[in-house]
């Protein structure tokens, strides 16, 4: 199973996730979030052998892909509201896309009109930010997702939800996201608890 980390923005942690297992790496490109990562140490180009993830929120088309160019990622990740319209015409520009959805207790009714736009869905759990609130949503109603597209599991995932992942059978499951369950304090993670969840999820 491929695994992400998102909310990298200081220079230790990517050195650690450089050096790990893991597929994905992401840097949050919101003013807004607590982890944004203009207000770490990396500075300047983010040097990663891993596929780096832009992650950006109802931000203009011009800018993402400024700094989409900018910083050479690999995805861009779409965590607002974005319309269908929104996304063709980043693809249109060249971009693989992530886009982010989010989910209670049922899974969102739109999907099939972003199927064709989009690489890869993502869903979160839905709370009172865009991400990174620790929360989960019920993993069973991933049972009425019967699209072709591939997605990504997001949303309060942690440690102890290494045996519950690898039970989890879905078709479509192409990652797990983590961000805000292994941290110290935001946008600063536990470089041993992810080392240990690496580990164990990539047996």
């Amino acid at each position: 199973m491929k695994i992400k980390v998102c909310g990298i923005r200081n220079r230790s942690n990517l050195t650690f996730l450089n050096e790990s297992d893991v597929d994905f790496i992401g840097f949050i490109f919101y003013n807004k979030s607590k982890r944004y990562f203009e207000e770490g140490d990396i500075g300047g180009e983010i040097v990663s052998a891993k596929q780096k993830v832009g992650v950006f929120v109802n931000e203009t088309i011009d800018n993402v892909v400024r700094l989409a160019q900018s910083h050479e990622l690999n995805y861009v990740q779409l965590h607002g509201d974005e319309t269908p319209e929104y996304c063709k015409a980043l693809k249109k520009k060249g971009f693989k896309l992530f886009k982010a959805f989010s989910v209670y207790d049922e899974l969102p009714t739109d999907l099939f009109s972003y199927e064709a736009v989009v690489d890869c869905f993502l869903f979160d759990t839905k709370g009172v930010s865009y991400g990174g609130n620790g929360t989960q949503f019920d993993w069973s109603v991933l049972e009425q997702y019967k699209m072709n597209k591939p997605f990504i599991l997001s949303g309060g995932i942690g440690l102890e939800d290494v045996s519950s992942l690898m039970e989890l059978n879905h078709p479509q499951l192409y990652a797990v996201d983590v961000n805000s369950r292994f941290e110290i304090s935001p946008g600063q993670k536990d470089e041993q608890a992810l080392k240990e969840f690496i580990k164990e999820l990539k047996k």
